[in-house]
């Protein structure tokens, strides 16, 4: 008796924990002054998106309601992984300069109300992504490890526990300790990224699928083939499943894997077009970037 009630219990929590997508509408956003936009983040809570141009370069604020760009700075490199403070106030991000053939990065803060900037590191040497957490941001090169408040402290929420991809490889840090993972084994982690409730770690290994761990290392998921997956929630995740012919993309479609199904669902069918790069754009929302260079919001119905 014991064990039926066990397993009805257990039934109850994947019937419960189990959601899905279902797709209401896709607008196009188009900018004012036209062009090619990589999308490469999003701002929380207020309807902006963060958009590059081609090899990342340059970063801007695109409201997808309005259309207009804001332009944050035309620096290479300060597309590749921006991140934003939990307050939605700040974008912080790393841009590149080449000096005599050597690569030399900074990391910079654009106050989103103000327009001011704020030079947070300059010219290091193997500078990662910035990370946040909270209203913290974790800055590493070679020589210089620290933190830097960007806002007034959190009363609930991750405020200290940052994740970094160092060597193609996660690594949690958390105050002085830091712990590198490697769920898998030995190889290459990318579009690594912890869950809105800081319990668990998605990433892409070794172009084998993308995966779920704990902060352990212990893996709980097996997703499947999903390139550029990302959070939606702690319950979905959003990606995309693209073919190219070794030099760019010919197809792609967006996808996502329900945690409580344990299953992968196609959300898109358009030959004519290939969806790629999928934020959650708020609680009904999903943005991405088609490899023309068009930004596009999804209306999502959560069930």
């Amino acid at each position: 008796m014991r064990t039926v009630f066990l397993l009805s219990a257990l039934l109850l929590t994947i019937s419960i924990n189990a959601q899905s997508i279902r797709v209401r509408s896709v607008k196009k956003v188009s900018p004012g002054e036209g062009g090619y936009y990589l999308l490469t983040g999003v701002v929380p809570g207020s309807g902006l998106l963060m958009v590059s141009g081609s090899g990342y370069n340059g970063l801007s604020l695109l409201d997808a309601r309005r259309g207009s760009v804001q332009v944050i700075t035309n620096d290479n490199g300060a597309g590749y992984e921006p991140a934003v403070t939990a307050d939605g106030r700040k974008v912080v991000y790393r841009s590149d300069r080449f000096i005599d053939n050597v690569k030399y990065s900074s990391v910079s803060i654009f106050d989103i109300a103000t327009g001011e900037k704020e030079l947070l590191l300059e010219k290091g040497r193997d500078v990662l992504p910035p990370a946040v957490a909270g209203n913290n941001v974790l800055i590493r090169s070679d020589k210089v490890t620290k933190v830097e408040q960007a806002g007034p402290a959190l009363k609930s929420g991750n405020n200290e526990t940052f994740l970094l991809t160092e060597d193609l490889m996660p690594v949690i840090c958390s105050g002085s300790e830091r712990k590198a993972l490697m769920p898998n084994g030995d190889g290459f982690y990318i579009w690594v990224s912890l869950s809105p409730d800081g319990s668990k770690i998605l990433y892409n290994y070794r172009g084998q699928g993308a995966f779920i761990c704990d902060t352990d290392g212990t893996i709980l998921y097996d997703l499947g083939r999903i390139n550029a997956p990302r959070w939606f929630n702690d319950r979905i995740v959003i990606g995309m499943d693209d073919k190219d012919d070794g030099h760019r993309i010919t197809e792609s479609e967006l996808v996502y894997y329900s945690l409580g199904d344990k299953k992968r669902v196609t959300l898109t069918s358009t030959p004519d077009r290939s969806e790629m790069f999928p934020f959650a754009a708020g609680n009904r929302q999903i943005a991405f970037c088609t490899d023309n260079g068009e930004i596009y919001i999804m209306k999502v119905r959560i069930r």
